[in-house]
């Protein structure tokens, strides 16, 4: 587009792309971090420059199908006032299989993306202007005042369920998001991601969704009991079950100690990289529990609309996910501790293709 201005953030690379990039596009506009910020650091530094009305997100792994930028833009134009975001549809690289048709929300703050892998057809698809929970961040628009109004990505998430908790802030605030079939890419699933390594992602999911769980709902003292008794039944299972120098930790009290005299414990062993994994997440929450309360009262003076009427449209999911679930699910401590908003049980395999 002639006379357009190219912005690029740079997020802290280290093998010479600002050299590169300078040297064959000189009137690129850069905005080096210096450091790696994550998916949603780099959006907010490029949203902070731009004066554009409506803003797009595509994955750097996405090849768009023709007509989707048209389709996209003309839905935002045509949009209700209120609708803030707009989902585009996602595939595989063969067209073949579902990627992102509109996504469904775990009561702890965790997602789906509702047929995800499983052949074209085999979920009922939204049709345009459908309401959806979230939009996907790597195809979506967004008006861009709104966007920045209700807080935009939250910048504490680095990467991943950031546009889970945008959209849930989306409905938070009164507004809605729908879906546009007719923008359509095709995805390399996890090719970038792949590089971040299994454990590396296992503690951002965790840890983003405590955070979603902590900020959005609006009674948090009734829901954080199933929400957090759930972290720690996965906890527990870790570290038992994955740790061979651990067995200490399951010891009844005076247990093996027949003369009864009070001793010091032997030591238990943690080095199971996935316990570890679920030990860093909730480190971050401890260690940011003041910024957490920061935001969640943020989130909540903007609240026009109640959690009941949020989830009788997009109701709650409960499902099976991690080894020791399945016992979870059907524990008395956990029934007692559901939250009363509406949910819906599932199992993993009616929901996406492992």
């Amino acid at each position: 587009m002639h006379g357009a201005i190219i912005t690029v953030v740079d997020n802290g690379s280290t093998d010479g792309s600002i050299a590169e990039i300078t040297t064959k596009f000189p009137r690129v506009r850069f905005i080096p971090l210096g450091v790696n910020r994550g998916f949603t650091g780099g959006l907010a530094a490029a949203l902070a420059t731009s004066k554009a009305r409506n803003v797009v997100f595509l994955n750097n792994d996405a090849i768009p199908e023709h007509g989707w930028l048209a389709a996209l833009t003309n839905a935002i134009d045509a949009a209700p006032d209120d609708v803030v975001s707009i989902g585009g549809k996602i595939v595989s690289l063969d067209g073949k299989r579902i990627d992102f048709i509109g996504g469904m929300m775990t009561f702890d703050g965790h997602a789906f993306q509702n047929g995800f892998r499983m052949p074209i057809g085999a979920k009922p698809e939204p049709s345009a202007g459908d309401e959806l929970l979230f939009a996907c961040g790597g195809n979506m628009i967004s008006r861009r005042d709104a966007l920045l109004e209700l807080g935009g990505f939250d910048d504490d998430y680095f990467a991943y369920l950031e546009d889970v908790d945008f959209g849930w802030r989306t409905w938070i605030a009164g507004k809605r998001v729908t879906y546009e079939p007719r923008a359509c890419v095709r995805h390399a699933s996890s090719a970038t991601s792949n590089r971040l390594g299994d454990f590396e992602r296992g503690v951002l999911f965790e840890r983003n969704a405590m955070q979603t769980a902590i900020k959005n709902y609006e009674n948090l003292h009734e829901a954080a009991g199933a929400v957090f008794f759930t972290y720690l039944h996965r906890l527990h299972h870790y570290a038992t079950t994955r740790n061979p120098k651990a067995a200490e930790l399951t010891r009844e009290p005076f247990a093996g100690v027949e003369d009864r005299r009070p001793r010091l414990s032997t030591s238990a062993t943690l080095d199971d990289p996935l316990t570890t994994m679920q030990f860093r997440a909730l480190d971050w929450i401890f260690r940011h529990e003041t910024h957490l309360a920061e935001k969640r009262a943020r989130v909540q003076a903007m609240r026009k609309r109640t959690d009941r009427e949020i989830f009788e449209r997009f109701p709650l999911h409960i499902v099976p996910t991690y080894p020791g679930d399945e016992t979870l699910a059907a524990s008395a401590l956990f029934r007692l501790l559901r939250s009363e908003l509406p949910t819906v049980e599932r199992k993993l395999d009616e929901i996406l293709k492992p």
